[in-house]
């Protein structure tokens, strides 16, 4: 038993995280909506444009650039009235200097927090694929319960000093340390 443990760990870290085709879609067709909701976006964009960045680790690079692929067919180049870029980027490939109106992170052992400590720096959105990374910081999860829920991490919101417009408070379910 212990073998088949220690096997099917092996194999995750070999392939990458399972990623559920379903949510990723629903978030890809949700998170740039919710970036627009942003009151202080015109302030956060790269040479006119949103600059959507995903950030994985190596194993996951197929994933990442699957998620490009399936913006760039949903949105087509625009993001409502703001042309945008996607850009994949490994997290060892991450600093402070990334240009990034918004990162969305896939999963990680252990980079996690150094997404949110950057956009917490630049006072960007960052997005997490699971709600478990918004305890080290990242603001927006969406996952599939008995309905749709959308998180929003409130110890983020404050310290990233981020103001939405106030429809979206009405619709997202609140966690902070406490209940997170």
């Amino acid at each position: 038993m212990r073998t088949l443990i220690l096997i099917l760990m092996l194999s995750s870290l070999a392939f990458g995280f399972n990623y559920n085709d379903v949510l990723l879609k629903a978030q890809i067709s949700i998170f740039p909506r919710i970036l627009l909701l942003d009151k202080k976006i015109e302030s956060k964009l790269v040479d006119g444009k949103i600059v959507f960045t995903v950030v994985y680790e190596d194993r996951d690079h197929d994933t990442a650039l699957d998620i490009a692929k399936k913006i760039e067919e949903s949105y087509k180049g625009k993001f409502e009235k703001y042309e945008y870029i996607i850009n994949t980027m490994k997290f060892s490939d991450l600093n402070n200097e990334t240009q990034a109106t918004a990162f969305y992170t896939l999963n990680s052992s252990n980079n996690i927090s150094k997404v949110a400590n950057i956009a917490k720096e630049k006072g960007v959105v960052a997005f997490a694929y699971d709600t478990n990374n918004l305890k080290e910081g990242l603001l927006f999860s969406l996952v599939f319960e008995k309905s749709t829920t959308l998180y929003l991490n409130k110890d983020s919101l404050v310290a990233n000093k981020i103001d939405f417009d106030d429809s979206l408070y009405r619709i997202v379910r609140f966690i902070d340390k406490d209940n997170g």
